[in-house]
């Protein structure tokens, strides 16, 4: 009998796609991604790199700061109105966020390496068996980590799902992995309440992993699949050296969506929020910001987040409704509506001043259990508008739509809740403030869930007693 000689790429599939060591590999490179993209290079090219003889090359964010000052000096003798809308409100909340482009942009060169010399497929071999056990495939995981980058083409690459369900399963559940425009978010609460923990960061992806799976578990009892099998069929590419240039064009194109949000949506949202926080509905100047338009606006959101953050708080509700439009106006919002946040931030470390975390806690009137649960809440709530759209065009299903949206948020506060609560419990020795609301909230979410898979039992002992009645 023939055999065929094994190659070179078939003995590192024996390793890379071994059922012991594949995942474990896996968690490596994807740390390396994420060290290499928000610890080293990312960080670098941001702040600016300092030379051996002590000078330095500036970064991204100390020439934006240079550029803001430049526009403040002009604007010195113009109206403080039109000086604050422009330089604090449009400028300070895109530098805010454009602040964190060379992390997203490394992260996005990383990730189009991985794709393109063919590792990514043989994640794919390695996760399949795990995913068959919530009714997903190996496939799920390419647009999973697609979405790490950005979540709209991580949703669009479902499309090569061929299995209906899974497809809209998949499409609903990408979300969950924090994408790249909630690494500011991320970055912003990590730096100001846990000094740059590393593992706020890792917890929230590790998060969004069993979210996932609890999810996919959610979406197969309710959809009333039980047990079906499905075949996982790919063809392993060859490996082969990846094309940095097809890297670098992958890297341009995510990079200027990116700032294509930035520079039009995120731009748009700061201008308003400026303007609602600065006059009163009659238009005069609010002498007192609680007395604004925003704040009208955003109280009644905010009795809505007291179970999660213990306080009543217009701004944190701000900046997590601006954050449904794009998660990068989360800090942008928060910086505009917080008088005095932007002064607590080093923009040339891209962190906030050493000592500074109690003192923006004071600001934001919150705990770091809050803080937790109000950064869980913006990444696990639905994504933002582009991606929602990318949602609805992969699933085509206005019921799976909606009902992947209600999902979404209804697991965001969920966690949230629970986050926060559980966490006060433990560090104080008692609930939060809004627990019985909360706790009424929650169980009304569950109770529904419950209801739509007892109903979805009911509906396939229906078919079953049809079809045995129809073999009889």
């Amino acid at each position: 009998m023939l055999t065929k000689d094994k190659n070179f790429g078939d003995k590192i599939d024996a390793v890379l796609t071994n059922k012991w060591l594949g995942i474990p590999i896996f968690a490596v490179v994807m740390f390396l991604v994420f060290q290499i993209s928000q610890t080293y290079l990312g960080t670098w090219i941001a702040e600016g790199v300092e030379l051996s003889d002590g000078t330095s090359i500036p970064g991204l964010v100390p020439l934006l700061e240079v550029f803001q000052g430049w526009v403040g000096g002009l604007l010195e003798n113009a109206n403080p109105l039109l000086s604050a809308l422009l330089v604090d409100g449009v400028l300070g909340g895109v530098i805010a966020v454009v602040g964190f482009l060379p992390l997203v942009m490394v992260m996005y060169f990383l990730i189009a390496i991985l794709e393109d010399c063919g590792y990514m497929s043989r994640v794919a071999v390695v996760l399949d068996p795990i995913f068959k056990k919530v009714g997903l495939s190996g496939k799920s995981v390419i647009p999973f980590v697609i979405t790490i980058g950005c979540a709209v083409p991580g949703i669009m690459a479902s499309r090569t799902i061929r299995n209906e369900r899974e497809r809209r399963a998949t499409a609903m559940l990408s979300p969950f992995m924090p994408c790249g425009a909630k690494i500011p978010v991320i970055a912003l609460f990590a730096g100001a309440f846990f000094d740059n923990a590393g593992w706020v960061s890792a917890t929230m992806y590790l998060t969004g992993i069993v979210l996932i799976f609890i999810g996919a578990l959610l979406v197969n009892k309710i959809a009333g699949y039980k047990n079906r099998k499905s075949f996982f069929i790919i063809e392993l590419p060859e490996y082969k050296a990846p094309s940095l240039w097809g890297a670098f064009k992958a890297m341009c194109s995510r990079g200027w969506a990116y700032i294509a949000k930035a520079a039009t949506i995120i731009l748009l949202c700061n201008t308003a929020v400026q303007i609602m926080q600065t006059f009163t509905w009659n238009f005069a100047v609010a002498e007192n910001a609680s007395d604004s338009i925003l704040a009208s606006i955003a109280t009644p959101f905010a009795y809505l987040l007291v179970p999660i953050v213990g306080v009543l708080s217009w701004q944190l509700a701000a900046a997590a409704v601006t954050g449904f439009i794009a998660k990068e106006n989360v800090v942008g919002t928060l910086a505009v509506c917080f008088v005095g946040l932007e002064n607590l931030i080093d923009t040339e470390e891209l962190a906030l001043m050493e000592g500074a975390g109690a003192e923006v806690a004071g600001v934001m009137a919150i705990t770091k259990i809050a803080a937790l649960a109000y950064l869980m809440f913006n990444l696990y709530t639905p994504p933002c508008f582009a991606a929602l759209g990318a949602m609805n065009s992969e699933i085509k299903d206005k019921k799976w739509f909606w009902g992947g949206i209600a999902l979404q948020l209804s697991t965001g506060y969920t966690v949230a809740y629970f986050v926060y609560q559980i966490g006060t419990l433990i560090t104080t020795g008692a609930f939060g403030a809004g627990f019985l609301p909360g706790l009424i909230a929650v169980a009304v979410i569950i109770g529904t869930v419950i209801y739509l898979m007892l109903n979805s039992d009911k509906k396939i002992s229906a078919q079953y007693s049809l079809s045995k009645g129809a073999k009889i």
